[in-house]
């Protein structure tokens, strides 16, 4: 969780933007009839930091969706290898998102990529939130896979409910 949680905090903070930003605009629209210029374009750079700053966060305090149904079916040592093949799997689909997004917010940077809305708002620090939240989660995953291998908790599992051993149900 060292760089996951104040990448999370970031995430936070860009929550409280939107609702501000929102707040904001739809009282200016009731009160004055028009919209304040900038804080939808603000509001959906923020939204871009709240979804993709908190993605290893997720990931580092297991909160993200899991289905246990099949896994919790298997004896403890096989479910845990079981998901750290999971966790590589992710990791090299995340790589290639990583690789993806890269690319991307280079050639957005280059270009100075911007949006045509009430005004113009630049786009390319938003890929890069992008390119960050996928970095920080390939990260997290590669260390819960080589956790997983080594049989110890994932990052976020209380250590005393994953060392249980389990049995098949019969």
């Amino acid at each position: 969780m060292f760089i996951s949680a104040p990448l999370a905090a970031l995430a936070s903070i860009s929550t409280l933007i939107i609702m501000v930003a929102v707040t904001i605009d739809v009282v200016s629209r009731n009160f004055l009839g028009r919209s304040v210029p900038g804080l939808l374009e603000m509001s959906e750079t923020a939204l871009v930091a709240t979804v993709f700053l908190g993605l290893a966060y997720a990931g580092a305090t297991n909160a993200h969706v899991a289905v246990d149904l099949l896994t919790d079916r298997f004896p403890q040592a096989f479910a845990r290898r079981f998901a750290g093949v999971v966790w590589l799997l992710a990791s090299g689909m995340v790589l290639w998102y990583v690789l993806a997004t890269l690319d991307r917010a280079l050639q957005s940077t280059s270009s100075r990529e911007i949006s045509q809305g009430l005004m113009q708002w630049p786009l390319w620090p938003s890929r890069w939130l992008v390119v960050i939240g996928f970095a920080t989660f390939l990260l997290i995953a590669l260390i819960n896979a080589a956790l997983s291998f080594m049989n110890e908790p994932l990052l976020g599992e209380d250590e005393d409910t994953t060392l249980e051993t389990k049995d098949i149900p019969s």
